[in-house]
């Protein structure tokens, strides 16, 4: 799971190592790059345990390097339950490289709002190298995300004009739509990524009014793509990492396939429409794909 866009809330999955790098730096842009600074940040802003790091772990290596042991006592307690975490990180991310790799390519999208992105991915591409591929000097990223460390990583990452990293809570979205005014041009469509992200917002903070205020202020033809733990193929399982997450301060709240999908009220399905993860495909249900049905995901249009 990626981890949330909402302050002082996380999404836990992860397996690890020892902590790899020092606590008041950042690593290079990539494994040998030169001639990148070391960006510092505040102590306030670390938390013992992380959802960016527990990602980043649970996926393995060499994403697993960002991990630090408090991040790997919530993996292995996951792992202890039954809670196939590596398996389930895995399946999101792989979600998430065909659905943005669908906006941008099948549906033409150059700008992309990137919400709760967790840390610069190792192993795998990123949401701008992919706009980039296919949109070139036209393509736009904003990452918004509540924690400053993951933020702070992103702008080491990107290039900081065309794609940008704002610290930006999802409960806020008014001040997300502040920054992707000044960002994005709004004639143009925008796709919103929210991956493994809603299911750290309570319903006591209006989760679904939160994605709608920012879809309505977007232009026609812009996307939303979605993924969200559900409890209803595997009430047992989901139960246990609800609880082992809880423990840890990382509060989960798996949804219904009927709550996941009021998030696409009003729009138009991509593909298949909303399915578990492994299953959704811009084109078709993958009926040879093993189901993982730990999550559903999906992709519609306004």
């Amino acid at each position: 799971m990626r981890p949330s866009a909402v302050r002082g809330s996380a999404s836990p999955v992860a397996a690890g190592r020892s902590h790899r790098h020092p606590a008041h730096g950042l690593r290079r842009r990539r494994p040998g790059d030169r001639g990148c600074p070391v960006t510092s940040y505040p102590e306030s802003s670390f938390r013992p345990v992380s959802s960016a790091r527990v990602h980043h772990a649970a996926l393995g290596d060499p994403e697993v390097r960002d991990a630090y042991e408090a991040d790997e006592v919530v993996v292995r307690r996951l792992l202890a339950a039954g809670v196939p975490v590596r398996e389930m990180a895995r399946a999101n991310r792989a979600f998430y490289l065909r659905a943005v790799t669908c906006a941008v390519r099948e549906l033409g999208i150059a700008q992309v709002l990137d919400i709760g992105p967790g840390l610069p991915p190792y192993s795998t591409r990123d949401t701008h190298s992919i706009a980039d591929e296919h949109h070139h000097f036209r393509s736009r990223v904003l990452y918004a995300d509540a924690d400053p460390v993951v933020v702070a990583h992103w702008r080491m990452w990107a290039d900081g004009a065309r794609h940008r990293a704002e610290v930006l809570d999802l409960c806020d979205p008014d001040m997300i739509l502040a920054e992707a005014r000044a960002h994005f041009d709004l004639r143009r469509p925008v796709a919103v990524v929210l991956t493994a992200v809603l299911q750290d917002i309570a319903d006591d903070d209006h989760p679904h009014a939160c994605v709608r205020r920012i879809m309505d202020a977007l232009p026609s033809r812009s996307a939303l793509i979605v993924s969200h733990l559900t409890h209803e193929q595997d009430p047992q399982l989901v139960h246990r990492a609800v609880a082992v997450s809880r423990e840890a301060g990382l509060p989960l709240h798996p949804r219904g396939f009927e709550e996941i999908a009021r998030f696409f009220d009003g729009l138009t399905p991509i593909g298949p429409g909303l399915l578990p993860l492994s299953l959704w495909h811009p084109t078709h249900a993958d009926d040879q794909a093993q189901p993982m049905v730990h999550a559903y995901g999906g992709v519609g249009l306004t």
